[in-house]
C-alpha cells in the first residue's frame, strides 16, 4: 500500500501524501493530494465536524480504502470525500467501521 501522511490545510481541507513502498521500509514515488471533508460525509458517518482527530483519521482511512482498490496514480489529485461513493458505492458503509466516533 504505502505510507499515508495527512496534514490539515485549513478549514476541512487536508493535504495528503502517499509514499509507495517498493520494498519493506524502502520508499518509491510520492503522490500528493488535496481533499476536503464535506458535510455529506460528516452527516452520513455521524461525526463531530469539530473533532479534528476524527477528521484526520477519516481522511487517512479513506486513502487506505482507496489504495486497497486502485493504484495511487488513479486517485484524483483533489476531491471531496463524498466523491469516493460515486466510484465505490460501498465506501460509506465500509469506512464507518474504520473511523472512531
Amino acid at each position: 500500500m504505502g505510507v499515508i501522511k495527512v496534514e490539515p490545510a485549513g478549514g476541512r481541507g487536508y493535504q495528503v501524501e502517499v509514499a509507495e513502498e517498493t520494498a519493506p521500509g524502502v520508499h518509491g514515488l510520492t503522490f500528493s493530494y488535496r481533499v476536503w471533508v464535506d458535510d455529506d460525509v460528516i452527516t452520513a458517518l455521524e461525526l463531530d465536524p469539530d473533532d479534528d482527530a476524527a477528521l484526520v483519521a477519516l481522511v487517512r482511512e479513506s486513502f487506505g480504502y482507496l489504495l486497497a482498490r486502485e493504484p495511487a496514480t488513479a486517485i484524483l489529485q483533489s476531491f471531496d470525500l463524498s466523491t469516493i461513493s460515486r466510484y465505490f458505492p460501498s465506501y460509506l458503509e465500509e469506512i464507518r467501521e474504520r473511523v472512531p466516533r
